[in-house]
């Protein structure tokens, strides 16, 4: 006697291969995101947690031909440039007839490449080229166009490619036929900082020089942009109009008459109403305050700890960021209205494309100027250039071209003077359409979570400093530089809500995966202590439960004990309970730090300490300025030789530094800020 079972399952599992035959011959397949960690969750069934893919249609295909090709139908071969193709994002206009296809593609974790894309996307209508592709790189896997010109924006990641160009990567990477390419025409920028010595510009000069090898013909010289040294959207932008467009016209006529670049830019209209909705547009998820806490006495620069209840279903490690999407200073947009004779219950409407603001609908105008655009971005020589064209004192010309040229470095870059500071120093009249077009798209803001989900893993906590007025790094050429994710994490109470999503840091920069085995050296200045924070709150969960943890030792660097020495009644407790031992380095009051000024003092006074935990497998985590990077860098390098000294070998400069650049990221790691 046999085991009942339904006649239509055998059926069921034949539809089923049919179906997922389906779908890989007309699709390719990615992670939508490339550092998930497989979780179950049940219900009825076991399944993965927040699993999702992103599908790519394959061979060409759009959607139309995809429903002819599974009907059995033919098509026409016409190939449309606007919507989806491909599982690309296509964009539309009203000029493709006359203007030859452009497409974009962009390697980006950040967003920076990204913007520097849309920006690109924008600039082509008036240079003639109509985009027909603006994705990422891994949509364009085993796709490359051979018909049109290509652009590739990208950045490093510590050698590694963003994470959605990886697949892109790698398939390039992976092609043997040294003609397969040929056709296509491409140009590439990328972007890095010169901290990261040996995988500096890595992806982008990969890319440059593996599809020439591959076939493909360089249009361009490769442009580069260093983080350290000037601002990218500058260098980008010099790249545009000094190498990429001449290069680009010899493929076709459109050029200025007199031969000359001037800044020109897609028509925006502007329709003003005097009505007051408000729209928020933005692809990041509700968090709610539930406390905050000023961390720093009077007459210090402000250092706040907020608690943010996070969406549902949100986890993250120690050692993660929360990614905040703010709103600019409500000073800065009082500032635009004025500027543009805007009442503050005015709504707009913008009719143009290829830039990223809601179009033809009535919005907002203080939340267009609040939510989409970047009012505090130091303006460009490009920006500059077109405020030129709209001056007409003769002064203001001369003055706007000086700091377009010999004085942008000194009097625009340092002292991040931007387009709004510009407008109300030379008067002009810069359409409101043209000023939006100007100003990037507004950016997320990354912090180090300072707190443990073993605490409460629904409650995130972010440590920062005010960036405003007089504090360093908060010039401005108009009054004071008031910083914007800053200034609006300053301003929230408990209650109110916010857009948030976390990060997942780099995987060196968690806690090790055996803490009873791995000592921890903890390096901070200021708020750099943020994730160290979140490190120790575990360690004291851990303690707690009864597990027995390795050593774990904080330096940490402030200007003064019962000032600015943040979190240090928390610490004190936790020191106490043998979570941690701190040593502090007071910079204002350094006798109350045995003659230690700055936290690498700190360090090398208690060097015996550290080279003890180093030699038991100790892992080293960094957080603070590049500087602070730097100086620790500088005494680790010499606690190393000193040791080597007394063991009867000599260990040169040289060798320090291979030392040191060969152990990151596998026995210490970074997370730096400026």
């Amino acid at each position: 006697m046999t085991t009942p079972a339904c006649i239509g399952r055998p059926f069921a599992w034949q539809e089923a291969v049919l179906t997922m035959a389906m779908l890989f011959q007309n699709f390719n397949f990615v992670l939508a995101d490339n550092d998930y960690e497989l979780e179950h969750k049940q219900t009825l069934t076991i399944k993965p947690k927040d699993f999702f893919i992103r599908a790519i249609l394959r061979d060409g295909l759009d959607p139309t031909k995809l429903e002819h090709r599974l009907a059995g139908t033919e098509l026409s071969l016409t190939k449309t440039r606007s919507g989806q193709e491909n599982g690309v994002q296509k964009q539309e206009g009203k000029h493709e007839g006359q203007s030859r296809p452009m497409t974009i593609l962009y390697g980006s974790n950040s967003g920076t490449c990204e913007s520097m894309a849309q920006r690109l996307a924008f600039d082509a209508r008036s240079h003639g080229y109509q985009v027909s592709t603006l994705d990422c790189m891994d949509a364009a896997m085993e796709k490359l166009p051979s018909e049109e010109p290509i652009v590739i924006i990208t950045a490093s990641y510590e050698g590694q490619p963003p994470d959605n160009a990886a697949h892109f990567v790698s398939w390039i990477e992976s092609i043997k036929d040294k003609a397969a390419l040929r056709g296509s025409s491409y140009a590439v920028f990328g972007c890095g900082h010169h901290d990261w010595s040996q995988t500096f510009h890595r992806i982008p000069k990969l890319v440059d020089a593996k599809l020439e090898e591959l076939g493909a013909t360089r249009l361009a010289e490769m442009g580069l942009a260093n983080a350290a040294g000037e601002d990218m959207f500058v260098s980008f932008e010099a790249w545009e109009d000094d190498i990429l467009w001449p290069a680009l016209d010899k493929l076709q006529t459109s050029t200025v008459a007199d031969g000359s670049q001037k800044a020109e830019f897609a028509p925006l209209k502007v329709h003003v109403s005097n009505t007051r909705p408000s729209i928020l547009r933005q692809n990041v998820e509700d968090g709610q305050v539930v406390a905050t806490k000023l961390l720093t006495a009077e007459g210090e620069p402000v250092k706040k700890h907020v608690e943010i209840r996070l969406p549902p279903g949100t986890t993250y490690r120690p050692g993660d960021y929360l990614a905040v999407l703010p709103i600019n200073p409500k000073e800065t947009v009082q500032r635009a209205m004025r500027q543009f004779g805007l009442p503050w219950d005015a709504n707009i409407r913008i009719e143009g494309t290829g830039i990223r603001l809601p179009t033809n609908e009535l919005v907002s105008a203080s939340s267009i100027l609040s939510d989409y655009v970047e009012l505090g971005q130091p303006a460009t020589k490009r920006n500059i250039l077109a405020l030129l064209d709209r001056t007409e004192s003769e002064d203001g010309r001369k003055a706007l071209k000086h700091l377009a040229t010999d004085g942008y470095d000194a009097e625009v870059l340092a002292k991040r003077v931007t387009i709004l500071d510009l407008l109300e120093t030379y008067p002009s009249d810069l359409p409101m359409g043209q000023f939006l077009a100007m100003l990037p798209p507004m950016r997320i803001r990354q912090y180090s979570i300072s707190s443990s989900p073993l605490e409460d893993r629904s409650v995130a906590s972010v440590t920062f400093s005010l960036v405003s007025g007089g504090t360093k790094g908060a010039k401005s050429g108009h009054g004071n530089h008031i910083g914007v994710a800053s200034s609006y994490l300053n301003s929230l109470e408990v209650g109110d809500r916010l857009r948030v999503s976390v990060r997942m840091s780099h995987a060196a920069f968690h806690l090790p995966s055996t803490p009873e085995k791995t000592p921890l050296i903890l390096i901070s200045a200021g708020t750099g202590i943020a994730p160290f924070r979140s490190f120790v709150q575990e360690r004291a969960v851990m303690i707690k439960s009864g597990r027995k943890l390795a050593p774990a030792v904080l330096y940490h660097g402030c200007r003064e004990p019962g000032k600015d020495d943040l979190y240090a009644s928390e610490f004190n407790e936790w020191e106490d309970a043998g979570v941690v031992t701190v040593k502090r380095a007071f910079s204002r009051t350094p006798k109350k730090s045995g003659g230690c000024k700055y936290v690498q003092d700190a360090l090398w006074a208690d060097r015996q300490r550290f080279h003890d935990l180093w030699r038991r497998g100790a892992q080293l985590y960094i957080c603070g300025s590049r500087q602070v990077s730097k100086e620790v860098e500088k005494v680790a390098k010499s606690i190393q030789q000193e040791a080597a000294k007394l063991n009867g070998e000599d260990l040169s400069d040289e060798d320090a530094k291979k030392w040191w650049d060969e152990l990151r990221n596998v026995r210490y790691a970074t997370d730096v800020f400026d």
